[in-house]
């Protein structure tokens, strides 16, 4: 199986990545080389990548882009409102999953984050994010 999924990569017949195409992600994260970093590997997987430096920022972006399919946050950002903050308006207002990102294993936010929305712990392997995203996308 893995195999099968290298050759398709190096063939570039990857059908993960055909499907990621067809998906825009709102990035979330406060810290600017960490957003840039992870923006340009989503892309490399094939996804389109909104990129915010603010909950609020992105809860704009939720309120008036329709497109976004996804989205990816970190969780503790500073200011009033943070990532649980954006899954839940995301959720309740749009209908839109969330991955929770977090360094910060045993910060509050974090752990009542854990359960209520897909949570990715820091480091992770941007094919765990991607697998994470993948998976969110086809629960309904």
């Amino acid at each position: 199986m893995a195999f099968t999924k290298l050759i398709q990569k190096l063939a570039g017949t990857d059908p993960a990545k055909e499907h990621a195409r067809q998906v825009t992600v709102l990035l979330v994260d406060d810290q600017p080389d960490v957003a840039e970093v992870m923006q340009e590997l989503l892309q490399e997987f094939g996804y389109k990548v909104v990129t915010k430096s603010s909950a609020s920022a992105a809860l704009d972006v939720l309120a008036t882009n329709p497109s976004i399919n996804i989205v990816v946050s970190d969780v503790v950002m500073p200011g009033e409102l943070g990532g649980a903050d954006i899954a839940e308006f995301a959720k309740e207002m749009a209908g839109i999953k969330t991955i929770l990102i977090s360094g910060f294993p045993h910060h509050k936010i974090t752990r009542e984050s854990v359960g209520k929305y897909d949570v990715v712990l820091k480091p992770f392997l941007i094919e765990e994010l991607d697998d994470c995203i993948r998976n969110a996308l086809a629960k309904d």
